[in-house]
């Protein structure tokens, strides 16, 4: 299930040190590894940004058919 189905806002966070959540939280020695991190919630009702029309790239200008 999407989890905007649920209202729910997910987004992916750049510039993070994958590395020291491995370290922080023991991962590796639990047989994980870090790979991504996301941050999830409900957006407030105050979010002048939710409103704002967002660009996004075409599928044809992100993905390449082989």
């Amino acid at each position: 299930m999407k989890a905007g189905l649920l209202s729910i806002d997910i987004v992916p966070m750049e510039g993070v040190d994958l590395q020291a959540l491995d370290t922080e939280f023991d991962l590796r020695s639990k047989g994980y590894f870090a790979v991504a991190v996301v941050s999830f919630g409900y957006r407030s009702d105050e979010d002048f940004n939710a409103k704002i029309p967002k660009s996004r790239l075409s599928e044809e200008a992100i993905f390449i058919k082989a």
